[in-house]
């Protein structure tokens, strides 16, 4: 997919309408087209070749999106860096992917010394040395690698994914099968670091929508550009229904744009669900699934989902018609409908595989297969629903528990506000199940745990239950097990 080609065509014909908007800023799509060709001068100009590597750590702002539409426009590798990572860490990163050169901000450039690869970093995209603002080239093959993105996601273990621009074609294919194209405006709360963040922005804005830009996501400063902007979708965590929850019915009105929300980054509880239909019944909250490693999503539950469907537990969606689904067991054995196992896709959306990494590559795509990781079944009509990671299964006593399913238990006690279940090691049992729990208000353990003895049997109970203020995420909003063991 060559992403700039589209970006060029649709910002000459609608020059005049914005593009971006960030802060008190407004860039038309003729500007903004004018900006992405003399950021890709630029990077030519300081040594920038086809399949070279340019790494971006910034936060959200308009540069973002045209230095990415850049690097497409010179059929380069674009290396997002988690704006959260430090500079040891975003140093591995550049260092393991020899990263040709880095896009930044002042704060963070002094790092060339211990970058051998970096020919140059350029810290201020408003001063460039070239003014050339002709059309660029395109995209080359369209097997060549658009995107490394390096996702340790919750188990600590940096990968660099690859994706090829062919591999792109498929986010905004599935947005529009399952009819999420043509928005006027829509508002993306994500980082731009992570893939949710910038691909959805990007075919956004190929497609002729307004993005309003914020540089993280706070509730309110969200409700406030809906309002301002007659924002029509919103890509933000999970906490924005929260967030819209707690609305007045006075607001309400001034939502009145608001059609679809989705929330990226963790599932969405069915008693959260129910409560934001109830007070929002015009408004349409998308579910679905993905992974950086299949150029997510691949899944989403449709539009027109009845609400005793939308409404099951861990339901995910349905696949869209070039994506192949199967649940097996752990020999690799299909299951039939209804039985717990990992899921596995299929299809011209999984990545190249992780970068200097062919080991890890085929231990995770076998035949065609993309092994997920995830733990969950298929019903009789096709729907997908997620039951946990395979890695979260917790062995106690030689019965096995799903820490998926009493997370969902501990969640619903209205004074939990967030809980993450983990294993710890016992002598007797093997492991024990541990339950990290952040509150709305005061709670004890017993209280925790009397609760759960309604709803769990008797080995599924947490035998561990600790408060802690809050839990340790990643950009994306994921709560970072890994930190938790």
């Amino acid at each position: 997919m060559d992403v700039y080609k589209q970006f060029s065509q649709i910002a000459k014909e609608k020059a005049a309408k914005p593009a971006f908007i960030f802060k008190k800023e407004v860039i038309t799509f003729a500007q903004a087209l004018e900006k992405v060709n003399q950021i890709g001068h630029a990077l030519e100009q300081f040594g920038l070749q086809p399949g070279e590597k340019l790494a971006i750590w910034l936060p959200n702002c308009p540069e973002y999106i045209m230095a990415y539409l850049a690097a497409f426009g010179l059929g380069a590798t674009v290396i997002p860096i988690d704006i959260m990572a430090t500079k040891d860490e975003a140093i591995k990163i550049l260092n393991h992917a020899k990263a040709s050169i880095l896009i930044t901000d002042n704060e963070t450039a002094k790092i060339k010394k211990e970058t051998p690869s970096i020919k140059h970093i350029m810290s201020n995209l408003e001063k460039l040395p070239i003014d050339d603002k002709t059309e660029l080239r395109g995209m080359g093959n369209e097997e060549d690698v658009a995107l490394i993105i390096y996702t340790s996601g919750t188990t600590g273990q940096q990968k660099g994914v690859m994706l090829t621009y062919k591999n792109l074609e498929f986010p905004v294919k599935t947005l529009g099968y399952f009819g999420l194209k043509d928005f006027k405006t829509i508002l993306c709360a994500i980082p731009f670091s992570h893939e949710a963040g910038s691909l959805h922005t990007l075919f956004q804005a190929t497609m002729g929508s307004t993005i309003v830009i914020i540089e993280r996501f706070i509730p309110g400063r969200c409700l406030k550009y809906i309002e301002k902007y007659q924002v029509e979708l919103i890509f933000a965590p999970p906490a924005i229904l929260e967030a819209l929850l707690k609305v007045t019915e006075k607001e309400i009105i001034s939502l009145k744009s608001l059609k679809y929300v989705c929330p990226f980054g963790a599932p969405c509880h069915p008693r959260v669900f129910q409560a934001f239909m109830k007070k929002f019944p015009h408004i349409n909250v998308i579910t679905g699934y993905g992974l950086t490693e299949s150029t997510a999503p691949n899944i989403i539950l449709p539009l027109d989902a009845p609400m005793e469907i939308r409404v099951k537990k861990g339901i995910l969606g349905k696949p869209a018609p070039w994506v192949k689904v199967k649940i097996v067991d752990d020999r690799g054995n299909e299951l039939p409908p209804g039985e717990i196992g990992e899921v596995l896709l299929k299809g011209p959306f999984v990545m190249k595989g992780y970068y200097n990494e062919p080991q890890l590559t085929k231990e995770v795509i076998k035949d065609g297969w993309l092994c997920t990781g995830d733990l969950g079944y298929l019903d009789e009509e096709g729907y997908l629903y997620i039951a946990g990671r395979k890695k979260e299964v917790i062995i106690t006593g030689g019965l096995t528990v799903y820490a998926n399913e009493v997370e969902f238990v501990i969640s619903e006690h209205p004074k939990v506000k967030e809980v993450a279940v983990i294993s710890t090691p016992d002598k007797l049992r093997g492991e024990l199940i541990k339950a990290i729990i952040t509150l709305k208000e005061p709670c004890s353990p017993q209280e925790i745990l009397s609760y759960c003895r309604q709803k769990l049997a008797s080995y599924k109970l947490p035998r561990v239950i600790e408060f802690r203020p809050k839990l340790p995420k990643t950009s994306s909003g994921k709560i970072k097990k890994s930190e938790l063991i």
